[in-house]
């Protein structure tokens, strides 16, 4: 009786969703590349000042199904990150990969652009989506680095947590109620207390400024991303794919120039490493938009549909006049100049 006293409190209050975005079993993770609970169809109320639609596929990625093999001429992108990658508090079509993907179907011929995101990712944990990933045979692999990249370098990994999940979603008698128990506001709840205890369990915090470089945990953590890096640069190039480093700034880089050290940092780390990157920080400041705008502020920091939008363009320009879409976007831009030139007057 309690039980359903606080369960109905929960749900009645707003405390916690009796729905929430499920991740794989033990099972699905060795049979698909995605990490997603397949087939979830659901609107997202861990805030309830942002719901958000959110479906999977059966591959276990976010967003709307496609077959594992790709159909002649198709070009697939496979873009990773956290949660500015997986589009947190926006709808499916909103998220950076969709509309990166509509800005270059069609322009550059047929292309996916699939949604590889993890919240709470870092680049071990995102290097461990893109070595799955392959099964897609993505022809572009994009890694997304937002500002905490560094620090959450310093913490427990996303990528064993989540196997510890897996491990108790399989063990009896979880694994028997868990289907249920998935659909409670009680266990969202639990859940989002977890989470919320082991965020302030982190005692590690590095300095955004470009003078907070100098100390040496941010030195060491920065070492430890450019050699993961590297690392995915050597594993991608071993099978002729093709790595970009995308840099998304935070709201706090948009409007404070002191706090960009993390961005001042890594486009060079980029070179060094032949990783190319596009800094997305110029579109978003040059719009001259309020951060309010840009970025779910006041009550999140994550990118606004409009955020998104500005990112998908500078991407979609910079894929579709470098790199290896490059061609293809030439190709139908002639077509198109050919097609659309009045015809000779009769004679």
């Amino acid at each position: 009786m309690a039980l359903m006293l606080a369960e109905v409190g929960l749900r009645l209050l707003g405390l916690a969703p009796p729905d929430g975005v499920a991740t794989v079993t033990e099972v699905q993770f060795q049979s698909i590349p995605g990490m997603l609970l397949p087939d979830q169809d659901l609107v997202d109320r861990r805030d309830r000042r942002l719901p958000h639609h959110v479906t999977t596929n059966a591959l276990g990625y976010r967003g709307p199904g496609f077959p594992l093999i790709k159909r002649p001429g198709e070009f697939r992108i496979l873009l990773t990150g956290d949660a500015f990658a997986y589009g947190d508090f926006v709808n499916d079509d909103q998220t950076l990969p969709a509309q990166l993907e509509q800005r270059l179907d069609g322009r550059c011929g047929s292309v996916r652009v699939v949604n590889a995101g993890l919240d709470n990712a870092t680049i071990v944990d995102a290097g461990k989506m893109i070595e799955r990933g392959l099964r897609v045979s993505p022809d572009l692999v994009v890694l997304l680095f937002s500002a905490n990249d560094i620090r959450d370098l310093s913490r427990a990994s996303t990528w064993d947590r989540l196997a510890e999940n897996r491990r108790d979603k399989s063990r009896f008698p979880l694994s028997v109620f868990y289907p249920l128990l998935r659909h409670t506001a009680l266990w969202n709840f639990a859940l989002r207390a977890r989470a919320a205890s082991q965020a302030r369990a982190d005692p590690v915090r590095t300095d955004w400024t470009a003078a907070g470089g100098d100390d040496s945990i941010t030195l060491r953590l920065r070492d430890e991303y450019r050699r993961a890096l590297a690392a995915l640069r050597d594993t991608l190039a071993a099978r002729g794919i093709p790595l970009v480093l995308a840099a998304f700034p935070s709201h706090h880089a948009v409007t404070r120039d002191s706090l960009r050290g993390q961005f001042t940092w890594v486009t060079p780390v980029g070179t060094e490493t032949g990783v190319p990157v596009v800094d997305l920080l110029p579109p978003l400041v040059a719009s001259r938009l309020p951060v309010e705008t840009l970025y779910l502020l006041p009550y999140d920091g994550d990118p606004s549909v409009r955020g998104y939008d500005l990112a998908a363009k500078q991407l979609a320009d910079r894929f579709a006049s470098q790199g290896p879409l490059a061609a293809a976007c030439e190709a139908v831009a002639v077509a198109s100049q050919t097609h659309a030139r009045p015809s000779g007057s009769a004679r």
